[in-house]
């Protein structure tokens, strides 16, 4: 599982970024969680929209950036994301990741830019898209 719960009251997410020019790359931010032991939550998160993804179990997308930034929360099934350097995750049910690779000015896609996705196994993904941002 790729989203986990750390004992210092976090969340920690792994994210796809870039500065815009260069590579896209894994990283890892953190979300604070307060509260009780049998409840903590992270202050509110702002969000513009979500939408509700099903792919069949032969998808695979071709080489992209998000755009905006982008909680993609999988509900069922498995994704892996690869990056163009060959390094790759995959996400399963109950994970989350944050994409949020992009180009700058109209700026096209190049051999170093972006990720591609498919659909690993023979389970539909089920994947819920929260767009948390406008770039």
């Amino acid at each position: 599982m790729n989203t986990a719960l750390s004992s210092k009251n976090q969340i920690k997410l792994t994210t796809i970024e870039n500065d815009g020019i260069g590579p896209s790359y894994f990283s890892e931010q953190s979300i604070e969680l307060s509260g009780e032991p049998l409840r903590m939550l992270s202050e509110q998160q702002a969000a513009k929209n979500f939408r509700l993804r099903t792919s069949s179990c032969d998808y695979q997308s071709g080489w992209h950036t998000a755009g905006d930034p982008t909680l993609l929360v999988i509900l069922s099934g498995t994704v892996e994301i690869e990056l163009r350097d060959g390094s790759a995750k995959e996400f399963q049910g109950g994970d989350m990741f944050v994409a949020q690779d992009y180009l700058l000015n109209d700026l096209k896609e190049n051999e170093t830019q972006g990720h591609r996705a498919r659909v690993v196994g023979n389970q539909e993904l089920i994947a819920l898209h929260i767009k948390l941002s406008k770039r």
